[in-house]
């Protein structure tokens, strides 16, 4: 039977993912053609400043009792109005939002008394506890930067 990682291992997988993640983006990220799917690495980067945000912004709500942060649409209409919001941003103005983001995310992640506490309320109404989310994150960008580095040989 395995037993579920602490928050420690959470948030210490949260932090080493985001790590790699933004040196790569900060050095051959920047330059790269890949594209996975319809996105290249710009689009990549910046979409995940939202969920980065409302993570940290859920994380601290379920932190003080409160309810769930509420996405407003599905992933894809998000990552729509992310991408145009950030439109024109350069890759240092992402990287910075993104570590000003990370700090919130893991003051909030470290504050976290019950990992099970939800976190997210989905457009459809599902419920992601705190656990899920830093989960999610760790393994989301985990994910798109294999992708990316697949992508560009």
């Amino acid at each position: 039977m395995s037993t579920m990682p602490s928050k420690e291992q959470l948030i210490a997988d949260v932090e080493n993912t985001v790590k790699e993640t933004l040196a790569y983006f900060e050095g051959h990220g920047q330059s790269t053609k890949a594209r996975v799917d319809r996105w290249g690495s710009w689009d990549i980067l910046a979409h995940f400043i939202y969920y980065h945000h409302a993570t940290a912004w859920g994380i601290a709500s379920a932190a003080t009792g409160g309810p769930p942060w509420p996405l407003p649409m599905n992933a894809d209409g998000i990552n729509a109005v992310t991408l145009t919001l950030h439109q024109g941003e350069s890759f240092p103005q992402l990287i910075a939002q993104l570590r000003f983001a990370q700090e919130h995310l893991l003051r909030a992640g470290r504050s976290a008394q019950d990992l099970d506490a939800p976190a997210f309320r989905s457009a459809e109404g599902n419920l992601v506890s705190v656990r899920q989310r830093l989960e999610t994150i760790a393994r989301h960008w985990r994910g798109h930067l294999d992708a990316l580095k697949a992508a560009g040989g």
